[in-house]
């Protein structure tokens, strides 16, 4: 051995300050940020769904209603609600595809947000 008592102390006081696990410690924390993200994108991806799936003439129809309970455009997309459930598929997709243009006519015309 060629150290010095002095130069093995200041390799023992080296070796000490090393953090075996380093690398553990970060594999960690980017596992942990992943998966924050990861379910952060699923909490999304149900908010969507969920919401998508919301009939859009029902959607129409509470926003006259709460406006005008007994006024006439609430009448009337009381009946388009009732037909876009109960006619045929192609039916009923015509229907609910003109109940989401009106919410977008809302939108440009009016700039409200049917919710």
């Amino acid at each position: 051995m060629d150290e010095t008592p002095e130069e093995l102390e200041q390799i023992r006081r080296e070796a000490e300050e090393i953090d075996v696990h380093h690398y553990r410690k970060r594999f960690r924390t980017i596992k942990a940020i992943l998966l924050g993200a990861a379910l952060a994108g699923l909490t999304w991806l149900v908010m969507i769904m969920a919401d998508s799936r919301r009939n859009p003439c029902e959607r129409v129809r509470n926003y006259f209603c709460k406006a005008d309970p007994a006024g006439p455009e609430c009448k009337s997309y009381q009946v388009v609600l009732h037909e876009s459930e109960d006619e045929g598929p192609t039916m009923r997709a015509n229907i609910r595809a003109q109940c989401q243009t009106k919410i977008a006519t809302l939108l440009e015309d009016r700039g409200v947000k049917v919710p």
